[in-house]
């Protein structure tokens, strides 16, 4: 690669200032003589001549592997620490610069550094400039990092802050810096767009970087490392805990809560990772299994029975998932600043077929299903729900994204997460519930797919997802009619006179009809005769004895 060379050989004159200087306690006449070679380099650096002086000695010394303490300054000079006072904030410029690199900022805490400066060495860009004869813009450029080793030295900065080699001003000075040479990085301009602070980009890029190690990020111990005073790690460490960091409300970090606070954690969100790794990410993101993600190919077809209007409703909600007049309905829906997205329940007695009439819809639409069984989101572990709850919807959204037509985002089930919120200082127990319950209504305002949740309850809905469902089917118990039609679906050797008196006698639901159908398929099997009317009517009776809404009404 070439790059753009200077017009003076930046070594020679490091070397000409530094011997010219040498024990010359820095008097006008030596000075003088190197004036042109001072104003040559402190053009390239940047800085003022003086600060170009300072330079030249402290790159020779380390050159030479000899370090660069205050004193070895002095020495060099021949010069009183009296009389170098006045050229102290040289120094200070220097190191503030991002020219050299010091202890100056270890030994105090205060505001302004102290003159007792300590290990003083020039900074490896600058280095690579030098060496190379080139503007330090493009040896900038040489420097610059990918992702993962920019978090790794983020990471190594934070270290530093933890054994008090630098203060967090200094952290915060050097993660500045860094994003600075590595503006290539797409994250960080958007991080920045965000108007997320330099101090929470930097926690961020620590999680990433204990994501990309493989663990999640301690928050007490993060917060102590990152922080020398004590005053901003508890604030930091409330702001966690309370949820009111810009990190969280933003989604790119989730709070894994824990009973102690030195047991809480921290961790990316899908989003965070998408928007740090780039195409990467989907090494770090956990793949969804075949049991989350259903194809609509892989639905079989499958003829379903009910009331008039309920397959109206169904007929009508369907034609609305189609893709025409699916992306016709959110243009619209937009352009009246009403809500894309479309939520639907399917509430009834079980065996009614809600789940099934939510396949057979996204096998007619050909929309895959994201199944989620709510029971797989509650941990015992405080805290554990809702991070598994919205990695559900950051999931369907990363889905949503990569997919052609949006997916079904089915909660079957639902149950548990949609009765009437509970009074929350009864327990642990309803205190997880209702905050689950919030961060449903809160994704749902912001979810412009596909939501239908299932569940047995008919009045213990609550009133607020009765608000935010769009669509509410009601799914009973077949009419006789019904019945007869999926007895025949299901036994096709029945005649039309059995199958009304199998339905007139035992008021089953569909998945009850269907349970009897099996056990007739496997009568066939085991016996290799088809199952006869009596042995029909015996498994009703046993399907009767084991479900209370199935009542014999006096078959003979």
């Amino acid at each position: 690669m070439e790059h753009k060379t200077l017009s003076f050989n930046v070594l020679e004159t490091i070397y000409k200032i530094s011997t010219e200087l040498f024990e010359s306690e820095l008097n006008p006449e030596t000075t003088e003589k190197i004036k042109n070679e001072s104003l040559q380099l402190a053009s390239f650096l940047e800085v003022t001549e003086q600060q170009a002086w300072f330079f030249a000695i402290i790159y020779v010394q380390q050159s030479m592997c000899i370090s660069c303490d205050l004193s070895d300054l002095l020495n060099e000079l021949a010069m009183k620490t009296t009389k170098f006072v006045k050229y102290r904030a040289d120094l200070i410029a220097l190191i503030e610069k991002k020219i050299i690199k010091s202890e100056l900022a270890r030994r105090s805490r205060k505001k302004t550094p102290t003159a007792n400066f300590k290990l003083m060495m020039i900074r490896e860009n600058i280095l690579e400039a030098v060496l190379q004869n080139i503007p330090i813009a493009e040896a900038n450029k040489l420097e610059e990092l990918d992702i993962y080793d920019f978090c790794i030295t983020v990471s190594d900065f934070i270290e530093e802050r933890a054994h008090d080699a630098i203060t967090t001003d200094q952290l915060l000075g050097e993660v500045a810096t860094l994003e600075m040479h590595n503006s290539h990085i797409v994250a960080i301009e958007k991080l920045m767009d965000m108007e997320i602070s330099l101090h929470d980009r930097t926690l961020l890029y620590e999680i990433c970087d204990d994501m990309i190690r493989g663990g999640d990020t301690a928050l007490e111990r993060t917060i102590r490392d990152m922080y020398d005073s004590q005053k901003h790690r508890i604030i930091k460490v409330k702001e966690m805990t309370q949820q009111t960091n810009k990190l969280i409300e933003t989604n790119l970090i989730v709070v894994n809560k824990a009973n102690f606070v030195g047991d809480v954690s921290l961790s990316l969100t899908t989003t965070a990772i998408e928007l740090l790794l780039g195409q990467d990410a989907e090494l770090f993101i956990k793949k969804q299994t075949k049991k989350d993600v259903i194809s609509a190919d892989a639905i079989a077809a499958k003829e379903l029975y009910f009331e008039d209007k309920l397959q109206k409703q169904i007929d009508f909600f369907s034609t609305s998932l189609t893709q025409e007049k699916f992306t016709e309905m959110q243009i619209r829906l937009e352009e009246m600043a009403m809500p894309k997205g479309v939520a639907a329940v399917f509430y009834g007695a079980p065996g009614t077929g809600k789940t099934e009439s939510v396949y057979q819809i996204a096998k007619a639409t050909g929309r895959d299903i994201m199944y989620v069984d709510i029971s797989q989101t509650k941990s015992m572990w405080f805290g554990e729900s809702e991070k598994r709850i919205k990695a559900v919807f950051s999931d369907y959204n990363r889905l949503c994204r990569k997919s052609k037509l949006k997916p079904i985002l089915l909660f079957n089930e639902a149950d548990a997460v949609l009765g009437k919120r509970k009074d929350g200082n009864s327990s642990n127990v309803a205190q997880t519930e209702n905050a689950i319950q919030n961060i449903i209504l809160e994704q749902m305002e912001k979810n412009d797919g596909i939501l239908i949740a299932t569940t047995n309850l008919v009045d213990n809905l609550d009133a607020a997802f009765e608000r935010r469902f769009l669509f509410k089917l009601k799914f009973e118990l077949p009419s006789e009619e019904a019945k007869i039609q999926i007895w025949k679906s299901k036994l096709n050797w029945l005649d039309n006179d059995n199958s009304a008196t199998l339905a007139k006698n035992y008021q089953f639901s569909g998945g009850e009809i269907d349970n009897i159908a099996r056990k007739s398929i496997i009568n066939e099997v085991i016996t290799g005769n088809p199952s006869t009317l009596d042995e029909l009517v015996q498994y009703c009776d046993e399907e009767r004895l084991m479900s209370k809404r199935g009542v014999k009404l006096g078959y003979k």
